[in-house]
C-alpha cells in the first residue's frame, strides 16, 4: 500500500531542496503521531496537521529562540499539509550523557535552561483548574477505569476528589510562569557542549516548579537521592528571582506536590499510549512512575491516596501482571 503522506513529504523536501533525495531512513517516533526522517543531513518531519500543533511549534520556536534557548532550526514547513524541514541534530540525547562522571553537570546545565523559558513572551494556554481536571481524568479513566477495571466507592472517589484539590491548590498558588510540561531527559539533545530543547510545541503558562520536577523526578530515570537534593537547590537558586519569596523549603515541597500531579497522569498517559495507541513499550516504566506517586503522596501526607496507590493499583499494573 503506498504511503501517501511519507510521498507527499518527500515531494516537499524535493521541492525545497531542488532534486529529489535518494534516502528517507526512519528513525524511532516518541508519543506522537509524528513521523521524523533523515535525508542529506537534514530532518524531514511528517507532522499531520489533523493532530499535531504545527502552527504553535514554529511561534514557540521562534519565542524560544529569542530568549536564546537553543531549538532546532527550522529550515521550511508547509502548515497546510503538515510537512517540516529541520537541521538534522544527531543522535546523542541528554539521556546517553548523564550516565557518565560529568552526570551532574549536564544536569546542571539543563537546569540553566528554566530561567530562559520561563521568561518566554507568547500566547500560551493556561495550567488552571480546568486543565489540572483535564489530565487528572486522564489518571482515572486509564489507568483505575480502562485498564484496572476498578469501581470505586464513595470514600474512594471522596478521596480522589481531594486528592485533585489539593493538587491544584499546590499549582495554582505558585507564581505562574511558561513551561515547557515535558523538559526530561528525552526532549533535550546534546550538540557538542550544548543542550537543545525539542518538542515544546505543548507549552503552557503553569506553576514555576513544573519544568524542574520534570527534570529531577523523570519518569524515564530514577536518580539518586544524593544528586536530586543537589538539583533542588540547584533549580531553586536558578529560579528564586521568580518564586516571589518562598524559601528552598516551600520549593521542595511544591515540586514534590506537582511532581505527583505529572506523575499520576503519566499514569494514564501511558496506559492510554498502551490501550489506545499500541504502544506498549511504555509499560514497562509504569512500575518507575507509581513508585514516584507513591514516595510523593506519601511525603506529602497524602496517606489514603498512598494507600489506594499501594492496595489497589501497586499489584495490578499492566506491567506486572
Amino acid at each position: 500500500m503506498t504511503d501517501t503522506r511519507l510521498e507527499g513529504l518527500k515531494a516537499f523536501v524535493s521541492r525545497i531542496l531542488g532534486h529529489s533525495c535518494q534516502r528517507f531512513d526512519a528513525l524511532g517516533g516518541d508519543a506522537s503521531l509524528r513521523r521524523y526522517y533523515r535525508t542529506e543531513d537534514l530532518i524531514a518531519v511528517d507532522s499531520p496537521p489533523s493532530s499535531q500543533k504545527n502552527a504553535e511549534f514554529l511561534r514557540i520556536a521562534r519565542a524560544l529562540s529569542l530568549k536564546g534557548v537553543r531549538v532546532p532550526k527550522i529550515l521550511s514547513s508547509d502548515l497546510e499539509n503538515g510537512y517540516l524541514l529541520e537541521e538534522d541534530l544527531g543522535d546523542l540525547m541528554f539521556s546517553d550523557v548523564i550516565e557518565g562522571k560529568q552526570r551532574t553537570v549536564w544536569y546542571q546545565k539543563a537546569l540553566k535552561i528554566l530561567p530562559y523559558i520561563a521568561s518566554v513572551e507568547t500566547p500560551l494556554p493556561a495550567f488552571d483548574k480546568d486543565f489540572i481536571a483535564l489530565e487528572f481524568s486522564i489518571f482515572t479513566e486509564w489507568l483505575l477505569d480502562k485498564s484496572l477495571h476498578l469501581v470505586l466507592n464513595k470514600a474512594e472517589k471522596q478521596m480522589l476528589n481531594s486528592t485533585l484539590s489539593v493538587l491544584s491548590e499546590a499549582c495554582l498558588s505558585q507564581p505562574q510562569v511558561a513551561m515547557h510540561r515535558d523538559f526530561h531527559s528525552r526532549n533535550l539533545m546534546v550538540c557538542g557542549d550544548e543542550l537543545v530543547v525539542i518538542d515544546f510545541q505543548d507549552m503552557v503558562k503553569g506553576p514555576v516548579t513544573y519544568d524542574a520536577a520534570s527534570l529531577i523526578y523523570d519518569c524515564y530515570i530514577k536518580l539518586p537521592d544524593d544528586l536530586v537534593a543537589v538539583l533542588i537547590k540547584n533549580a531553586y537558586e536558578n529560579l528564586h528571582p521568580l518564586c516571589k519569596g518562598f524559601s528552598q523549603d516551600d520549593f521542595r515541597r511544591f515540586l514534590l506536590l506537582v511532581s505527583l500531579q505529572r506523575h499520576l497522569k503519566v499514569l494514564g498517559i501511558f496506559n492510554r499510549l498502551s490501550l489506545r495507541d499500541g504502544k506498549t513499550n511504555y509499560l514497562k516504566d509504569l512500575p518507575r512512575v507509581l513508585s514516584y506517586a507513591l514516595n510523593e503522596s506519601l511525603t506529602c501526607g497524602l496517606y489514603d491516596l498512598h494507600d489506594f496507590l499501594e492496595t489497589k493499583v501497586k499489584g495490578a499494573l499492566p506491567c506486572a501482571r
